[in-house]
C-alpha cells in the first residue's frame, strides 16, 4: 500500500514539472500557447437557444414578472367590467327571501331612477338583509344583522329600505334623538308582487312590503359623505316616481 502511494506522488510531481516546463516554453515563445479564450470561434446561438439560455439563468425573475403582469391584467379587467350603480336599496324583512327576488325588486324600481353616472343605463344595487324572525339569533341571522349594521353606519348610498311592518318598527327604535325614517312609507301595490312573484322557485317575495327613505341626521356618519346630496336626491326621485305612479 505504501509503494502505491509513493508511485502516485511521483506521477503527480512529474506531471507538475511537465506543465511548468510547458509554461516556461510558452513564455519564451518556444511553444505555441494556442488562441486566447476570447479568440476562440463560437457558433452564434439561434433564437430558440437564446431563449433557453435566458430562461435557464433568469427563470425566477421571469416567473415573478409573469405573475405580476397577470395580476395587473386581471385588476384592469375587473375595473373595466365593474358595474357602476346609480342607487342602492336595502331589503330588510323578517321573512327570508332570495337574492333573485331582491334583484327583481331593484329592476322594478329602475323606471323611477336617474342615470346619475351617465353610463347610458340604470343599475340598482340591492342588499339582501332578510332574516327569519322565528330562527332567533342563528348564524345566518347574526351575520345578516352585522351586514345591516355596517350598511347603516357606513354606506351613504343606501338610503332606501324595503321592509315589512315588523322590521320597519324595529328600525324606528334604533334612534332616540330623531326618527330613523322620514315621512311615511310607500306600500307596494299589486303590480310589484306580480313583477317579482316568478323570480325564484325556492323563496317567495314576502307580503306587506313598503319602501322608505332614512333620515340623514347630522350625527350620523353618512352625513359627512361628499356625495350624500346626490344619493338623497336619487332616493327622493325614486319615491316621487312611485307616488306619482300609484296616484294615477
Amino acid at each position: 500500500m505504501a509503494k502505491k502511494k509513493e508511485s502516485e506522488t511521483l506521477r503527480q510531481r512529474k506531471f507538475a514539472q511537465q506543465e511548468f516546463l510547458k509554461l516556461k516554453k510558452m513564455q519564451k515563445g518556444e511553444l505555441d500557447a494556442g488562441p486566447k479564450p476570447s479568440e476562440v470561434y463560437s457558433t452564434p446561438l439561434t433564437f430558440g437557444e437564446k431563449l433557453k439560455n435566458i430562461w435557464y439563468h433568469d427563470k425566477l425573475a421571469i416567473g415573478i414578472i409573469l405573475i405580476i403582469t397577470a395580476f395587473i391584467a386581471f385588476f384592469v379587467v375587473q375595473c373595466a367590467t365593474k358595474t357602476e350603480y346609480d342607487a342602492s336599496v336595502v331589503v330588510f324583512t323578517y321573512k327570508v327571501t332570495g337574492d333573485v327576488n331582491c334583484d327583481k325588486m331593484g329592476e322594478y324600481l329602475k323606471p323611477y331612477c336617474k342615470d346619475i353616472n351617465n353610463d347610458g343605463e340604470v343599475n340598482i344595487k340591492v342588499f339582501n338583509c332578510s332574516i327569519e324572525e322565528s330562527q332567533g339569533n342563528s348564524d345566518h341571522s347574526f351575520t345578516t344583522r352585522q351586514n345591516l349594521n355596517q350598511i347603516i353606519f357606513k354606506d351613504a348610498s343606501s338610503l332606501l329600505f324595503i321592509t315589512d311592518d315588523a322590521s320597519y318598527k324595529h328600525l324606528l327604535t334604533r334612534t332616540d334623538d330623531y326618527p330613523f325614517f322620514e315621512g311615511e312609507p310607500i306600500e307596494f301595490q299589486d303590480d310589484f308582487y306580480d313583477f317579482c312573484k316568478e323570480a325564484d322557485n325556492i323563496f317567495t317575495t314576502p307580503d306587506g312590503l313598503q319602501i322608505s327613505c332614512r333620515t340623514i341626521h347630522e350625527s350620523a356618519l353618512i352625513a359627512d359623505d361628499d356625495n350624500i346630496d346626490i344619493y338623497y336626491d336619487q332616493a327622493q326621485t325614486i319615491l316621487k316616481g312611485l307616488k306619482e305612479e300609484y296616484n294615477k
